[in-house]
C-alpha cells in the first residue's frame, strides 16, 4: 500500500469538499494523511482510515512547520505528496529533500495574482522547479505557469475545478426574475465597475431590477462611491461575505450570475452557478471562455466592455425562454464536466497511474 500527503484546509467550501473527497477516494486503495492549516466543522467528512494531522502555523511558514515535516516524512515515508495555496512551498522543499518520488503542486490561480517582485519570481519558479508534476485547473492557467514560472508544459497536467450538484437541493428556493448577482472578491481584477456600469444602463429599461453582490474586498467604498454617482443606491446591495449554504441559495434565486472579471485562473463561481441550474454571463477570457460555451451553455462579452455586458444582460431579459435554455445547457455542461463524482473518477485515476508508473 502507498502512502499519500495532502495538504488544505479543511473548510465548509467546494474546494474542500472537493479535497475531502478525493482523500476519500484516494484512501480506498492508500494509506492517506491529510495535513491541514485550519480545520473547521464540514458537511462532507473524512474517511476513518485518514491520518488527520494539524500544521503548528494555519500558513506553514516557520522553521517548527519545517521540523514538523520533516519528522513525519521520515515516521511515514510518502511516496506521493500533493499540495496547494500556501502548502506548496514546503511540501516541495522537504519532499525533494527526502526524494519522494512523486510531489505534485496544485496552482489554481493566475500569475497576475501572484506579487509581481522578482526576488519572489525566480523563488518560487525555483520552487516549482523541485515539483515532479504540475496540475493547473484550465489551459489558460497551463500557459501562464509554462511562461511566467518557465515550467515545462511537458510536466503540466490540466485537471478542471469541480462542485457538487446542488441542484436539486435547492427545489424550494424560487426563481426571481429581477435579481442579477456578483459572488467574489471586491478586487480590481474582477471587473465589479464593469458590471455596475452595465446594470446603470440596463436598469433604466428594466427599472425592477435588483444587483446583489456578495463578498468583501479592498474596493468596497470605491464600488458604493459608483453606485452612488450612478444613482444606483437602491438598486444594488453589498452583502458581504455569506457562508456557502447562503451563496448557494442565491446563485439559485438569480435570474443571471455575472462573471466580469478582467482574468481568471479557472471561473469557479461560474460552475458553482450551473450547478444550481441558473443563468451564466461571463468576459470572454482565460479560464471563463472555457466554462461557457457562447451562445450555448452561457453568454460572453467583450472583456471590460459594460456596453457589451449589457447587451448581453439585454438579451436575456427580452426572452426568458432563450434564458432558461442557456441555464438548462450550461447545467448539463457541468454534469458532464465540472461535477464532482466525474472529477475525483477522473483524478483519482491520474493519481494511481502517477503511482503505478513511478513506484
Amino acid at each position: 500500500m502507498n502512502t499519500c500527503f495532502i495538504s488544505y484546509n479543511i473548510m465548509p467550501t467546494s474546494t474542500a469538499d472537493y479535497f475531502i473527497t478525493l482523500s476519500n477516494k484516494l484512501s480506498e486503495t492508500n494509506k492517506v494523511v491529510v495535513i491541514a492549516g485550519k480545520i473547521r466543522e464540514t458537511k462532507i467528512k473524512l474517511n476513518k482510515d485518514i491520518t488527520v494531522l494539524n500544521w503548528p502555523s494555519e500558513r506553514p511558514t516557520s522553521w517548527k512547520d519545517f521540523w514538523f515535516l520533516i519528522k513525519l516524512v521520515r515516521l511515514y515515508k510518502p511516496d506521493m505528496m500533493i499540495s496547494m495555496f500556501g502548502f506548496v512551498n514546503l511540501f516541495l522543499i522537504v519532499g525533494w529533500l527526502f526524494r519522494v518520488k512523486i510531489r505534485v503542486a496544485w496552482i489554481r490561480t493566475l500569475s497576475s495574482q501572484y506579487a509581481q517582485k522578482k526576488y519572489k519570481v525566480i523563488r518560487k519558479s525555483l520552487i516549482y522547479s523541485l515539483a515532479t508534476d504540475i496540475i493547473t485547473n484550465s489551459q489558460a492557467t497551463k500557459k501562464d505557469v509554462a511562461l511566467f514560472f518557465k515550467i515545462p508544459e511537458r510536466k503540466i497536467t490540466v485537471l478542471p475545478n469541480s462542485v457538487k450538484n446542488y441542484k436539486n437541493s435547492l427545489q424550494k428556493i424560487n426563481l426571481d426574475s429581477n435579481n442579477l448577482l456578483y459572488v467574489g472578491r471586491l478586487h480590481s481584477s474582477k471587473g465589479i465597475d464593469v458590471l455596475i456600469q452595465a446594470f446603470s444602463q440596463i436598469v433604466q429599461k428594466y427599472p425592477n431590477l435588483q444587483l446583489d453582490i456578495i463578498g468583501q474586498g479592498p474596493l468596497l467604498n470605491q464600488l458604493i462611491d459608483l453606485t452612488k454617482s450612478l444613482g444606483l443606491i437602491d438598486r444594488v446591495s453589498f452583502l458581504g461575505e455569506k457562508n456557502k449554504e447562503t451563496v448557494l441559495e442565491a446563485y439559485k434565486k438569480s435570474y443571471c450570475t455575472i462573471i466580469p472579471s478582467n482574468s481568471e485562473a479557472f471561473g469557479f463561481t461560474v460552475i458553482e452557478a450551473m450547478s444550481v441550474g441558473t443563468c451564466v454571463i461571463g468576459a470572454n477570457n482565460s479560464g471563463i471562455k472555457e466554462i461557457i460555451v457562447n451562445e450555448e451553455t452561457g453568454l460572453l462579452f467583450k472583456t471590460g466592455d459594460f456596453d457589451a455586458l449589457a447587451r448581453q444582460l439585454e438579451r436575456i431579459l427580452m426572452d426568458v425562454n432563450y434564458r432558461n435554455n442557456l441555464a438548462n445547457a450550461g447545467y448539463s455542461r457541468f454534469l458532464n464536466c465540472y461535477e464532482t463524482t466525474h472529477a475525483i473518477n477522473r483524478d483519482t485515476m491520474f493519481f494511481e497511474k502517477l503511482l503505478n508508473v513511478r513506484i
